[in-house]
């Protein structure tokens, strides 16, 4: 199953780092690179939905693009999707 929400990046000026975080969610990341960030964030969803899935728990429906980018305006928003193999039926 794929699942794709919006990601905000925000570049830490202190630290030199970009931090990824999907409101939907209420997750966050952290790389030196945007790349870095998107791997990460693909990693955290896979694992998250797992979780999901295993203990049956109702998920937030994801926010439009437009919706997180009028909520975050003056940020980089992007879409981030992962495909979490379904484990009830395996």
């Amino acid at each position: 199953m794929r699942f794709t929400y919006p990601m905000v990046f925000i570049f830490n000026e202190d630290e030199n780092v970009y931090n990824g975080y999907i409101p939907d969610l209420t997750l966050y990341c952290e790389g030196e690179t945007l790349e870095s960030v998107y791997a990460c964030a693909e990693e955290l969803i896979k694992y998250y939905f797992e979780l999901a899935t295993k203990y049956d728990t109702e998920v937030t429906a994801p926010s439009t693009l437009e919706e997180i980018s009028q909520k975050w305006t003056g940020y980089k928003v992007s879409l981030i999707s992962a495909d979490v193999p379904d484990q009830k039926q395996a």
